[in-house]
């Protein structure tokens, strides 16, 4: 009989967690297992989620109660609605993912009396998101839920430790596994790189500083455009690609004209071929206030860029200072600019550190590896379970 567990997710945006959950549910054993996914209501403008759950059979329950802002009547009844679809169908496992999916799908899942419970934060929002009055709350609700919880899956080491700085949970509790990505997906392909130079009208001889992160404060990519701002005056023939949208998109697009550098700054919303961009930057960049992981640090790995990147969350694991990338203080845009400054003066430099990151990323960072992972997680826990019965 094929184990049955059900993966619970907030919201499948274009972010690292929702593609984290979507590679595990596709890629877990289906002679093994029986999988199914619940989402809250996910904005999919171009259906790229929806061609991608069809094309890769995923079942998948989209539920509109479950949403990202706090609403208690609508918390209220998506824990009744994940409860009872729990109690109607017996699974095995429940595998939530980020804050307010991990909440309402681990108190329903206790309550349903799922055997093994378990929860992958893809972050926090210890620092960074709300004033401290409303952090305290979230610290001390996921305290309570942590209870409920066998294990939690960090990603990273440094995720691990932030979640003990907090006094979220005993360290038994947790279990470091790393995100991975299919690196073959992001090896240059010199058509695709071309291609997007001349979408953006962008000459051989132009540099390219980019990022790939959603253009919400939490990014820091007014940082970033502070920085560029002083390093565009030094280095004429240097363009910013920010890829992505977001919340504060109108802001940086009226500071760019503000400070004259509307020509030099590229917006270039939602993209789909993320690899080809990528692989045209020179420079890839994130700026994050804070972050989990970063897992498109990965993928600029995995293309064999230079990178500069904020020293925050679980960033400097995937990070050696001055081997594979730079790190940087967040919120300080002058040392933002000094060492993109660096990397614009040196290019052996740059070559050499992306030599390095596309070394790790094969060595330690594979989609492989992080399913083979969790898929051994899920027997050792379910085996405890058995033990205790």
């Amino acid at each position: 009989m094929k184990i049955k567990v059900l993966h619970i997710i907030t919201r499948l945006d274009l972010g690292g967690s929702a593609t984290n959950t979507l590679e595990t549910v596709k890629r877990l054993d289906k002679q093994k297992y029986d999988t199914h996914l619940i989402s809250g209501n996910t904005s999919d403008p171009n259906h790229d989620i929806a061609r991608y759950i069809k094309d890769n059979d995923i079942d998948c329950t989209f539920m509109p109660a479950l949403q990202r802002p706090v609403h208690p009547l609508k918390d209220l009844l998506a824990l009744y609605k994940i409860y009872r679809y729990l109690k109607k169908n017996s699974y095995d496992i429940v595998h939530t993912h980020s804050s307010k999916g991990g909440i309402i799908g681990r108190w329903a899942a206790k309550l349903a009396g799922v055997p093994v419970i378990i929860h992958t934060p893809h972050g926090h929002i210890y620092y960074g998101y709300f004033n401290a009055f409303l952090t305290r709350i979230f610290i001390f609700i996921e305290q309570l839920t942590a209870g409920l919880t066998d294990k939690i899956i960090t990603l990273t080491n440094l995720g691990t430790k932030e979640h003990l700085d907090f006094k979220i949970a005993p360290a038994d509790k947790f279990v470091t596994i790393y995100s991975g990505i299919h690196i073959p997906d992001y090896q240059a392909s010199k058509q695709g790189k071309q291609k997007v130079r001349e979408k953006f009208q962008l000459k051989p001889g132009h540099m390219i500083i980019g990022s790939v992160a959603r253009l919400d404060p939490i990014k820091g990519n007014d940082i970033l455009l502070e920085a560029f701002f002083r390093l565009q005056q030094e280095f004429p023939d240097c363009y910013l690609l920010l890829v992505g949208s977001g919340s504060q998109q109108p802001m940086l697009e009226e500071r760019c004209k503000e400070w004259r550098i509307q020509d030099r700054v590229i917006f270039c919303g939602y993209q789909k071929n993320v690899a080809d961009l990528i692989n045209a930057m020179d420079i890839f960049v994130l700026a994050s206030r804070n972050e989990g992981m970063g897992r498109v640090l990965l993928e600029a790995m995995a293309c064999q860029k230079p990178i500069v990147a904020s020293r925050t969350g679980g960033i400097p694991e995937l990070i050696d200072d001055n081997k594979n990338g730079i790190l940087v203080t967040p919120q300080q845009p002058e040392e933002l600019y000094s060492a993109l400054s660096q990397l614009l003066r040196q290019p052996d430099l740059r070559r050499q550190l992306g030599r390095t990151g596309f070394q790790r990323v094969n060595e330690k960072f594979s989609i492989e590896k992080m399913v083979s992972d969790i898929d051994g997680l899920y027997k050792k826990l379910l085996n405890s379970t058995n033990d205790i019965k």
